[in-house]
């Protein structure tokens, strides 16, 4: 229908202002774009028209051609829309599958008819091929877990018949099928790949590579977003400390999961989620005056694609004899690290008191540290994070 148009738009320029009456004759005429510019492995649509006297007798043969006319290079076949309107004839033509070099240069109109009747138009069509950059079309749907779903692929350019061979790369599809398929006003020549998407497949790297002429090659590649209903990991985990709890549950999922703690309702509670790449939720909660060890606490993980549940043991931590070793192992070191800084000590006075030319220092340019780590349990500290969250 575009084609078509583009056509009627022509012979009504041609109409207005290109007919040249000789003796009340219409001589010959041409309307057509003086340079077309294409990309290797693509084609390039010329849309022209023409008149001739009316002493010219049908049928009437027409030729593009590049070259010696005795000895033409190359010969283009014309492309039908419409034969002629008001007398106004058509002369569009295509070149397919362009080849740097080979098909650069000018083209001419040579007509035919009668008993070796020729006209060849003087005007010239000079056609540029430059290197491809065009590249595949690549379409994803909404890709859901364990659900079927096609993928395609659409040659680059608007031509009939490319000599194209598609080739798929990333994951492997139960499926793949090639051809023309018709779309409103046209054909779209590509490759239609099936696949069922898995987690596994969220942020896979798939690419499409065209290869026109077995040699001209281009290419496209996305990057795969699967939706999956959440997944509590082994990772979550509840331990207690005295008659403290802290649980923390960690839930895989696309869209981001929200994570939920029936064991919160009616009970003083601080929790935080966090997210990596927007596929990892990570929530965690702290209850005081916890004295059930025996148990499970239940940790529910949502998203718009499913809901996953998980009962996660609780584990008791309590002190142990041997973490009276531990504490005398620490005042040992508090105590050495006492001598060493008496010792630092008396060797700095030594030395100032040596130094009878150096100014009394002032106290606002000495700091004075001393430190003493406490052990600081992996139970405090998952509190403290939440704290801060």
């Amino acid at each position: 229908m575009l084609q078509k148009l583009l056509f009627i738009l022509t012979v009504i320029k041609m109409t207005s202002c290109e007919y040249i009456e000789l003796d009340g004759m219409i001589n010959f005429s041409i309307s057509v774009q003086d340079n077309f510019t294409g990309e290797a492995g693509l084609c390039i649509r010329a849309f022209c028209s023409f008149t001739v006297p009316q002493n010219v007798s049908e049928p009437i043969r027409t030729t593009w051609f590049k070259g010696d006319p005795q000895n033409p290079t190359d010969e283009v076949p014309y492309m039908t829309i419409n034969k002629y309107i008001s007398g106004v004839r058509e002369c569009s033509f295509m070149l397919n599958n362009l080849v740097q070099g080979d098909s650069d240069g000018e083209y001419r109109l040579k007509l035919e008819w009668g008993q070796g009747n020729v006209h060849i138009f003087p005007q010239t069509v000079r056609i540029t091929v430059k290197e491809l950059t065009q590249k595949p079309t690549i379409k994803v749907p909404k890709l859901t877990a364990g659900k079927k779903a096609e993928i395609s692929c659409k040659v680059p350019g608007d031509c009939v018949n490319p000599s194209a061979d598609i080739v798929w790369d990333g994951i492997e599809p139960d499926k793949v099928k090639h051809g023309a398929f018709r779309v409103p006003g046209r054909e779209e020549h590509s490759s239609i790949m099936t696949f069922h998407p898995e987690p596994e497949h969220q942020n896979t790297k798939i690419t499409c590579t065209v290869i026109f002429q077995k040699s001209i090659r281009t290419e496209s590649t996305v990057i795969l977003k699967v939706r999956y209903a959440p997944k509590i990991l082994n990772s979550s985990r509840c331990l207690v400390l005295g008659d403290e709890l802290t649980c923390m549950c960690v839930s895989s999922g696309v869209p981001l999961s929200q994570i939920y703690w029936p064991i919160l309702d009616g009970i003083n509670k601080y929790y935080s989620t966090a997210s990596a790449e927007n596929t990892i939720s990570i929530s965690n909660i702290s209850i005081s005056g916890f004295r059930n060890i025996n148990t499970t606490v239940k940790c529910f993980s949502k998203n718009l694609i499913g809901t996953a549940k998980m009962e996660i043991q609780v584990q008791s931590h309590a002190e142990k004899p041997k973490v009276n070793w531990s504490l005398s192992t620490s005042w040992i070191f508090f105590t050495l690290s006492a001598v060493v800084n008496v010792i630092f000590t008396c060797c700095l006075t030594v030395v100032l008191r040596r130094r009878e030319k150096l100014k009394k220092p002032k106290d606002d340019n000495h700091i004075y540290m001393t430190s003493m780590a406490r052990e600081e349990s992996m139970y405090e500290t998952i509190e403290m994070s939440s704290e801060r969250s």
